[in-house]
């Protein structure tokens, strides 16, 4: 059953540089959302534990994000690399014509 979250609970806001919330969607993925204006209704109020292991999962996803990146620059460099060895393949095959 979601919680009841008031959207005025009359503290002060923080004053803070930055923020974000993580959520855990219905189908069990993580997400870190920056729209603060976000609405959200959780189904309890979250545990420690969960705190801890949805704040790891987004980093493990950030993490694998920034290796993909990096796995596809590289690729696509060694693709270029592949690409003009054989034109100059190509043309020295045609220079022994």
């Amino acid at each position: 059953m979601p919680l009841d979250v008031p959207t005025d609970t009359g503290r002060k806001p923080i004053k803070c540089r930055t923020a974000f919330v993580v959520v855990q969607h219905e189908n069990g993925e993580w997400e870190a959302v920056s729209d603060l204006s976000t609405a959200v209704n959780p189904e309890h109020t979250a545990s420690v534990i969960e705190m801890k292991f949805g704040a790891s999962e987004v980093v493990s996803d950030i993490e694998a994000s920034k290796q993909a990146a990096i796995t596809a620059h590289q690729l696509m460099a060694v693709t270029a690399q592949m690409q003009q060895a054989a034109q100059h393949q190509s043309l020295a095959d045609r220079l022994k014509l």
